[in-house]
This record gives C-alpha cells, structure tokens and sequence, in this order.
C-alpha cells in the first residue's frame, strides 16, 4: 500500500500523472519537448503557417500536437481533433472538419439523414449518409475554394478567438492521389491568410509525399521533427508521477525503465503505472518498489503491449531452429539504431557465449548471420530491415523497446551501454555484468547496490 492515499485518490492521481493509453493534453505532463513547443510558437505567429509533425510511430506525436491545440485554442470552443484512415479523403475530412468547427449549429440525432450548407451557412454542400454501424460520406460541390471560402468564414465568425485543427494519422490515408490534395490546400489556406490553424501529424514519408505533390507546399509548412525522449525526460516522467504519489523510484528500476523504453513515453507510461499499483496493492506500506514489485510490473507491461507489436514478435522468433529469440535480443543490446553484423555479434556473445546448461549451444557466426538475414523475411513478419549489406535495424523503432521488455521479462537485462546515455546518468552507475551467466536475472543483492 501507498500511506495515506486510498483507491480513488491514488487512481486519479496516477493517471493525472500517466497517461499510456491517451494523448497528454498539457505542457505541464509533456516532458522532453520544450525545444518543439518553442519552434510551434514561432511558427503559429505566421499567418497561414500550418505545421507537421512527424516521428516514429508512437513518439508521441498525437500528445504534442493535442498539447499545442489545446494551448492555443481559444476558450470559447474545444480545439478540433480528427484522425485519418485508409479510407480517408480530402474532401470528406475537410466536410468533417467545417461540421465540427460549426457548433452553433444543432447537432442531429437520425440514423440516416441529408444535410446541405449553403451560403446561409459556411458555403459548403455536402451530401452526408449515416448508418448505425458504419458512416459513409460523400460530397458534391466540396472542392477546394469552397472549403477555404468556408474557412474564411469560420475565421471571421470567430475572429476573437484563436482555432486549432489537428488531423492526426496523416499516413494512414491510402491514396497518394488523396493526401496530396492537401498540399494544395495547405498552399490556399497560406496565400489567404486563413487564420484556422491546421497541424498535422504523420511519419516523415508522408510528409515528403506531400511536399513533393507541390513545389512550394514546404513554404506554408514547417516541420516538427519529434525524436524519442531523452534520458533526462525519461526520469523525469518517473520522478513527477512518483513524485505525486509521495514515493520514490530508486536508480536500479529507474535506469531500467528508462533503457526498456528507448525514449518511446508509451513503455515508461505503462511500465510506471504497473509498477506503482504493485506498490499501492502491496499489503505492506511502501515507499519504493522492491525488486518483486519491478519484475511483475514487467510482466504486467508485456500483457498490457499493444496486441500488434506481440503478434509481429511472436511470429519472428517462435521457429522450430533455435536463436531467433537470441538474435533479436543482441541486436536490441546496444543505443545504434542501425547496426552491423560484427557489432551484433560480438553483442551476442556478450550475452551468450557462455551458455548456461538450460539453454542451447551459443551459436556460430554464420548462423547467426543466417538468422538476422530470416528475420528480414515475410516468414518473421519483416521484423528487421536491411537498407544496405551487412547492416540492420528494426522496421519499426518502436519494436526495440517491446523486445527489450520481452528480453527482461526473462531476466536477461539489455542496453546496458549507459555511456551513450544522456551526462545525467553519470552518477547512477551500477556495476556492469558480463556475458550470459552474469547478465541473467536481477539478484536482490544487486537491486540494493548504490553506485
């Protein structure tokens, strides 16, 4: 138990604090992104500047741009936030977005129904069909001047008042025909000094699809480029929510949530959550997490993942052949996002060269060669990706994380290289373990070590 926090004070003041399964909405939880709020800043003082933020997937991109929407919306309406599909178009996020921005308008209740904006209204028609299961939209008279012209009008309706726009998920959209619409519109909304604000959120391909539909697109556009968090806005996601609580997170667990992470805020928000509640379940008052704590937190997290994430790894190492798993887990061993066969092997025979009488012979170089050349393989879900010979990463950056947390839920701790981290950790230094043997397991003798 946590002293003098019950169940509901304790649940809303974790979740205050954490938020893995939804955006964070304010500067105050949004750790790490200082430099990007100042450059959005800058950047919403031009008129008719829109803005795109791109990352890996699940960096936090949504957070930030809800943050900035939030902070810039005027406090007569809630900012407008909608998220892309593969089904999306143009036209039929454009009508989604002038319907939402128009809430003088009463709202309709009917399973199905027509609706036609005039000029009366914002000078937009569109043709609009609901079902009770599924929405389909289509639109007549939705092109591009209308959609500014209904914008110009949003604008001076609300000329008192700042309004943000977040179109989240832009990759998602299928068509390349269909998000480089955009460009042209981004371009409209810039020459007419539109003052609607419009930030957009995608990975760094689509923002390329969408400044090359138009030359001069990347004049009206500035990018946001978010990174994974720094060591020191890991542990200062960890420190506030413990913080909140009235407890603390000693170096060990804190140096390990912080290296299973890799910077993505989603693995420290959840890891914490789950180990805050095995604190808070605890019968015995708390004040920091025991090693008992820790382990089952982890346990918790790899359950809690997101499904896709399991699924991928799970069909890459579940093989008949041994070393998939250990594969995986040498070329996650290390800061480099992108690695080389020598690097990755001497990696795994850190970790495995000497085997341990449960497990199977350390294998050859060859073979684990041959292992990391499958694990490009639609038979192992493409987990990694090879842009060049003899060098390899993750198709997704965010999968090391998740293999990291597999690796330590087994008790073999990765990412040990704290000399690539961030000056804070220079006095948060435990003794290093070598090879398999040592590496294996967290030893409660170790957990209590300082320095």
């Amino acid at each position: 138990m946590i002293k003098t926090l019950n169940r509901e004070d304790f649940a809303n003041l974790l979740h205050a604090n954490l938020s893995p399964t939804s955006p964070i909405q304010s500067q105050e939880h949004l750790f790490g992104r200082s430099k990007q709020l100042q450059l959005i800043e800058q950047a919403l003082c031009a008129p008719g500047r829109s803005i795109f933020i791109y990352g890996d997937r699940g960096v936090g991109k949504t957070s930030l741009a809800q943050t900035v929407a939030h902070s810039h919306q005027g406090s007569l309406h809630a900012p407008v936030l909608l998220a892309c599909t593969p089904q999306t178009t143009f036209a039929g996020l454009m009508a989604s977005a002038i319907a939402a921005l128009d809430a003088s308008k009463p709202k309709r209740s009917e399973t199905s129904y027509s609706a036609k904006i005039g000029f009366k209204g914002w000078g937009v028609e569109l043709l609009r069909s609901r079902q009770e299961e599924a929405t389909t939209e289509e639109q007549t008279g939705c092109d591009l001047n209308s959609i500014v012209a209904a914008l110009l009008m949003v604008a001076e309706e609300r000329k008192n008042e700042s309004t943000v726009v977040v179109i989240d998920e832009f990759d998602r959209i299928a068509s390349e025909e269909e998000r480089g619409r955009f460009a042209d519109f981004i371009k409209q909304v810039g020459d007419q000094r539109v003052s609607v604000r419009f930030v957009f959120c995608g990975v760094s391909e689509s923002m390329q699809t969408l400044l090359g539909a138009h030359g001069s697109c990347y004049r009206y556009l500035d990018g946001i480029e978010l990174k994974t968090l720094s060591w020191d806005a890991r542990f200062e996601i960890i420190d506030a929510a413990a913080k909140a609580l009235g407890v603390s997170v000693e170096n060990r667990p804190r140096l390990r949530i912080a290296a299973i992470s890799d910077g993505f805020p989603y693995y420290i928000h959840r890891m914490c959550e789950a180990l805050f509640w095995q604190m808070f379940n605890d019968p015995v008052d708390r004040t920091t997490p025991t090693i008992d704590h820790y382990r089952e937190a982890v346990t918790q997290s790899v359950l809690g993942i997101e499904q896709h994430l399991k699924h991928t790894y799970d069909q890459a190492v579940q093989k008949d052949a041994p070393g998939y798993e250990d594969v995986l887990w040498a070329i996650a061993d290390h800061a480099d996002l992108i690695r080389n066969t020598e690097n990755i092997y001497d990696s795994y025979v850190t970790l495995f060269g000497d085997s341990e009488e449960d497990r199977e012979p350390a294998l050859d170089r060859a073979t684990v060669v041959a292992r990391l050349n499958a694990l490009k393989g639609p038979r192992c879900a493409q987990i990694l990706a090879s842009d060049r010979k003899g060098w390899y990463h993750f198709r997704e950056n965010i999968m090391r994380g998740y293999v990291r947390l597999r690796a330590e839920e087994q008790g073999y701790e990765l990412a040990l290289d704290y000399s690539a981290a961030s000056t804070s950790t220079s006095s948060l230094r435990w003794r290093q373990r070598g090879a398999r043997r040592g590496r294996k397991g967290t030893r409660r003798r170790d957990w209590d070590e300082k320095g």
